[in-house]
């Protein structure tokens, strides 16, 4: 697959302000952060939102799965709405509907007003890392692109591991809906660092364009070559990772290994530091791979086929599995973030935007399928009278999430394959 016409060649020349940088990377960063607390921490506050409200799993994937769902639908328009008006504008308004569900759910004593909080949040948040990627894109050089993005997609790592052991003890000392409440107003303070330093676009000149022609942009962005190509195979391979990552993995280590819940924050905090290890590792290796005139897709193949194998050994270990295995996991389950880097350099840049959040919403839409699908197979199987679901329950529901990620993964190494194909070609022609 050539480089599009209008788009952003793979080699950018020059560099760009460093304060220009930080004014990007800070305020994105933070609110990223934040959105990874809002994602993780349901894993955490199970067995209190199971104690408090009565959830059966299927209501717990349910209600866990709205987030993804609101996130997910929110993606599309999300698209048009940065392209049209800029990352900033776009960013520091959904926040604040994230603070409105971060309070409800807050006050909630029903899993419908709970499941409208999640929603919200999830709304709320579904601009932080498509608005920062937008607007890096269009400043940063490919040489750059890659390892800020990385970073900031492990700032929201880091926001991951705060959804653990550290929330879980703020939990323990002041209660899950005190944690809500200062997540709400963390969020206030991140939408006003946007709004203060982050800088204006070009949304002056794109917003004279009419709606009519950006829903038929919309409409070429979904069926631009390159989101055909990897959008749903990305989808299946990292939506099954965040559905197990942000919930799943926690009531796996409580049910399957026996851990206590302190023991399982833990897991979960070093599940999330491997992740944030990923997220550097893949940034910078990209940029390398990139100068030795390979396709930063051979990293999110390699990196995803690493990561179901973890999650096989996971299963069929059950129990047994050593904690570095879980580790891996979540080290090579960020690998596919390579490919957004990807975008500017396959998509001219008005359609970076729309091509990015769709690609954004691929992935979403199937981390609801599967956070959901997860809970309503485990319920399949009886509980015993403490409640618990037997480890038959879990291995079965992985070992179906394990089969759809591995196709997703054969989908995406025959696209890797025929885009290599493609640029030899290209290059042959120009030659």
């Amino acid at each position: 697959m050539a480089t599009a016409p209008g788009a952003r060649p793979l080699h950018t020349a020059g560099k760009p302000s460093i304060g220009i940088l930080l004014r990007l990377m800070l305020p994105f960063g933070f609110g990223y952060y934040l959105s990874h607390v809002y994602r993780s921490v349901n894993a955490v506050i199970a067995p209190d939102l199971v104690r408090s409200i009565g959830l059966g799993a299927a209501d717990l994937g349910l209600l866990t799965s709205a987030f993804m769902l609101a996130f997910a639908l929110a993606q599309l328009p999300l698209g048009v709405l940065l392209d049209r008006y800029g990352a900033r504008r776009v960013d520091v308004a959904l926040l604040l509907l994230a603070v409105m569900g971060a309070l409800l759910f807050a006050v909630s004593e029903s899993v419908l007003v709970l499941a409208v909080g999640r929603a919200l949040m999830g709304l709320g948040v579904a601009a932080c890392m498509m608005a920062a990627f937008k607007s890096m894109t269009m400043v940063l050089p490919i040489s750059w692109l890659m390892p800020a993005q990385g970073l900031l997609v492990a700032v929201g790592g880091v926001g991951a591991m705060t959804a653990t052991a550290p929330a879980e003890t703020l939990v323990r000392l002041f209660g899950w809906r005190s944690v809500f409440v200062l997540l709400a107003t963390a969020t206030v303070i991140a939408a006003v660092c946007v709004y203060l330093f982050v800088p204006d676009e070009e949304a002056r000149v794109r917003r004279r364009t009419s709606w009519r022609r950006e829903m038929a942009g919309l409409k070429r962005a979904l069926l631009h070559p390159f989101f055909l190509a990897v959008g749903p195979a990305i989808g299946l391979v990292q939506g099954g990772f965040i559905a197990i990552q942000t919930l799943w993995a926690g009531p796996w280590l409580y049910y399957v290994v026996g851990l206590d819940s302190t023991t399982v924050s833990h897991y979960l905090l070093l599940i999330a530091c491997g992740m944030v290890g990923g997220y550097v590792f893949n940034g910078f290796l990209g940029a390398v791979v990139i100068r030795w005139g390979v396709s930063p897709i051979v990293i999110a193949i390699v990196g995803s086929a690493i990561m179901l194998l973890s999650l096989a050994l996971i299963i069929l270990l059950g129990p047994l599995v050593p904690l570095p295995i879980w580790i891996v996991f979540g080290f090579f389950g960020t690998s596919v973030v390579v490919c957004f880097a990807m975008i500017g350099q396959q998509v001219p840049g008005r359609f970076v935007g729309r091509v990015s959040t769709a690609v954004n919403f691929m992935t979403f839409a199937t981390a609801f399928v599967f956070q959901w699908g997860i809970g309503a197979m485990v319920q399949f199987w009886t509980p015993d009278t403490g409640g618990h679901y037997p480890d038959s329950a879990f291995k079965f529901a992985f070992t179906v999430t394990l089969s759809v990620q591995a196709a997703g993964l054969v989908i995406l190494a025959l696209s890797g394959v025929r885009m290599h194909q493609a640029r030899r070609q290209h290059v042959s022609m120009d030659t």
